[in-house]
C-alpha cells in the first residue's frame, strides 16, 4: 500500500491537504505541533521527521510545500532507498535569512496561526533555525524520482524550481499556470492527478 506523507508549508493553512487523492496508498498530514516542542529547532524538526517517516508503512511519498518542501528535501538527503517518490510544490533547496517572511509573520495576529500547522512563536523560531542553509552538495544523494511543481507566476521559486530540476538525478519539472506562490486548487488537483 505505501504512505502519502505531507509536509506543509508552516504559513499556509494545513486543512487543504486532508483531502489530498492518494490511489491506494494512504493519506498522512504531519502535525508539526507533534514532531517539535515548542521551543525545537529546525534540527530537531528534521531528526523527528526522519524517525516518523522510517516507522510509516513503505513505501513512502514525502509531499512537501514551500517550507515544508525545504525540509522534505532534507530528509530525502539522508533517507537512501527509504522514500518512493518526492513531490515538492514552490521548493528551494537554499535558504536565506528569512528577513522579509519573518517581518511580515511578526506582523500578523496571533490569530491568523490557527489554521496553519504551528502558533506564531514556533513558526518564528523554525524559519530563523532553517535560515542560511544550503542542500546543494547534498542534492546527489536524493535517488528516488522528485516531482516539482512552481506556479508560472511564482517569481520567488521559479528559478530555484528550475534550478532544482537540473541539479536532481530524476527530477520532473511541472509548471502550473496562471498560478502564484499559494497554495490552490489548480496546484492540488494537479499533486493529487499525479498521486492518483
Amino acid at each position: 500500500m505505501g504512505t502519502v506523507f505531507v509536509l506543509p508549508d508552516l504559513a499556509t493553512p494545513v486543512a487543504p491537504w486532508q483531502n489530498l487523492p492518494v490511489g491506494y496508498r494512504t493519506l498522512q498530514v504531519a502535525d508539526y505541533r507533534t514532531l517539535v516542542a515548542a521551543d525545537g529547532d529546525f534540527e530537531q524538526l528534521v531528526a523527528a521527521t526522519v524517525a516518523l517517516v522510517r516507522q510509516l508503512p513503505q513505501p513512502v511519498t514525502l509531499v512537501g510545500h514551500g517550507f515544508g518542501a525545504f525540509l522534505a528535501l532534507t530528509v530525502a538527503t539522508t533517507q537512501f532507498g527509504r522514500l518512493d517518490r518526492l513531490v515538492l510544490v514552490a521548493p528551494a533547496y537554499q535558504t536565506g535569512s528569512y528577513r522579509t517572511k519573518l517581518a511580515g509573520l511578526h506582523l500578523k495576529g496571533a490569530g491568523c496561526f490557527k489554521a496553519t500547522a504551528l502558533d506564531k512563536a514556533a513558526t518564528l523560531v523554525l524559519y530563523r533555525t532553517a535560515a542560511h542553509r544550503d542542500l546543494t552538495n547534498q542534492l546527489m544523494h536524493v535517488q528516488c524520482r522528485v516531482d516539482i511543481f512552481c506556479g508560472e507566476q511564482d517569481r520567488a521559486h521559479r528559478q530555484a524550481a528550475t534550478d532544482l530540476y537540473h541539479r536532481l538525478l530524476e527530477g520532473h519539472l511541472t509548471t502550473i499556470s496562471q498560478t502564484g506562490a499559494a497554495l490552490n486548487a489548480a496546484t492540488l488537483q494537479a499533486v493529487g492527478e499525479l498521486l492518483r
